[in-house]
């Protein structure tokens, strides 16, 4: 992984940011997440070196011998020796064994255990999302990506991610622009410092001259969903949280599925078969926007 690569965001982030890059790394997060099951299993947030690496690579065997780098990379973990020993940094290089060693979370990474855990589990799926894609590091795949991190409320990571693929792609640049002050929003929401409804208004314009359909994102709803929110944010104080969904082109909008039933409907009716009556979709949404967000705790209630 390069380090400083993302000088302003947390290690966490910086994580998933560096593995999204480049997703055949994606197996590396089973160490963190393998580390937080057995901590809740035990009861104890120092467990055995040996078990974490045996979950780690149960299923994906191309770490196997490569733990001490892992570990060394990820930067999350000490190791504690038999003796009692805390070893960190390069020092875990130096471990010939696993045998008898034991594995935690930095001080700093344990006092929000529950929080990292929810964040790589977050990671995991986003990625695991993306993992089918064969094309990298194209303006479509970055747009997708932004939606679905976007959507699993990972605002910091959509945050930065979106800043990086604007500066990578500016002729996409009003789209991620837009969707970085989306982020921003609820960034600021969560962090319960203010409620920004300017950020919704620039997130609007940007998104004015983008079109209906976006790269497979349906902007058009995006827009509605926004100018609700904004309304409601103005009026109420409250807020609910937007989702983006992904429209399918009348190119595409019908599946393999529905054309090899199209397909045998043909040969039915070539047939003398009863007359079928197939019922299109044009769109396929991922989202509901009608559910309140939650994490509205100290936000301001209607009266």
């Amino acid at each position: 992984m390069l380090k400083d690569t993302w000088q302003e965001a947390g290690r966490l982030e910086s994580i998933f940011l560096e593995i999204a890059e480049d997703p055949t790394k994606k197996e590396v997060l089973l160490y963190p997440i393998c580390y937080c099951q057995l901590v809740r299993k035990e009861g104890s947030f120092e467990v055995s070196l040996e078990k974490l690496i045996s979950c780690a690579n149960k299923t994906f065997m191309t770490t196997k011998g490569m733990w001490q780098d892992v570990l060394l990379e990820l930067d999350l973990f000490q190791i504690i020796s038999p003796s009692g020993d805390v070893l960190i940094g390069k020092e875990i290089l130096r471990i010939p064994s696993p045998e008898g060693f034991k594995v935690s979370f930095l001080p700093e990474y344990r006092e929000i255990f529950y929080e990292v855990y929810s964040k790589f589990l977050k990671y995991w799926t986003v990625l695991s999302k993306i993992s089918s894609y064969s094309r990298r590091n194209t303006p479509a795949e970055a747009v997708h990506l932004s939606a679905v991190i976007f959507n699993e409320e990972l605002f910091q990571e959509a945050f930065y991610f979106c800043s990086n693929q604007a500066l990578r792609y500016p002729e996409e640049g009003v789209f991620f622009e837009a969707i970085k002050k989306l982020a921003e929003f609820y960034m600021k929401v969560t962090e319960r410092r203010e409620t920004r409804p300017d950020f919704l208004s620039e997130a609007l314009e940007k998104l004015d001259c983008l079109g209906e359909v976006y790269y497979g994102v349906d902007i058009g709803k995006l827009r509605r969903d926004l100018e609700a929110l904004l309304k409601e944010v103005s009026k109420s104080g409250r807020i609910f949280l937007v989702k983006l969904s992904f429209h399918m082109s009348s190119d595409h909008g019908k599946g393999v599925l529905r054309k090899i039933i199209s397909r045998l409907v043909g040969k039915i009716r070539e047939f003398g078969g009863r007359r079928w009556i197939l019922t299109s979709s044009e769109t396929a949404s991922s989202s509901s926007t009608g559910t309140f967000w939650r994490r509205q705790r100290g936000l301001p209630t209607p009266t």
